[in-house]
């Protein structure tokens, strides 16, 4: 039996995963649904999740965002919001953070068989859940 990290990944999955994810954003932007987002940051956390489950989320991330052309130093380098940049060209960088919080937040604390969406509403929203997971610099996350 061959493990997930032992899987390759080239930069034509690569491509296709960073295009699928900017088909969900853009889906997110065409919409007045205000619950639209949640479709996009789920698209975003199976693909880091399984990242991290593979062992490969940095790797994979400094790829993501030297296909798009961004240049990262290495201490600031946090998959999620790597993501984030690299599929959502229009999100500010308090919102990037925010989100990368929120799906931290959700990466150490959900249980797998609970839907992303559920999560963050059955713990007050997105707002409500960055609040639990701190910026960096900041203090620890507070967990209720």
């Amino acid at each position: 039996m061959c493990s997930i990290s032992a899987l390759p990944f080239s930069g034509k999955a690569l491509e296709r995963t960073l295009v699928r994810l900017e088909s969900e954003w853009e889906g997110y932007r065409s919409t007045r649904d205000r619950n639209a987002i949640y479709r996009y940051l789920t698209a975003v956390f199976e693909v880091v999740t399984w990242w991290e489950y593979a062992g490969k989320a940095i790797e994979y991330s400094r790829r993501a965002l030297a296909m798009r052309g961004h240049h990262l130093e290495q201490s600031k380098l946090e998959p999620f919001a790597a993501v984030i940049l690299c599929s959502a060209k229009t999100v500010d960088e308090k919102t990037r953070s925010k989100w990368s919080r929120v799906l931290r937040y959700a990466a150490e604390y959900k249980g797998l068989g609970e839907p992303l969406q559920d999560f963050i509403l059955r713990k007050g929203g997105i707002n409500c859940c960055a609040g639990r997971y701190p910026a960096p610099g900041n203090v620890a996350p507070r967990v209720s």
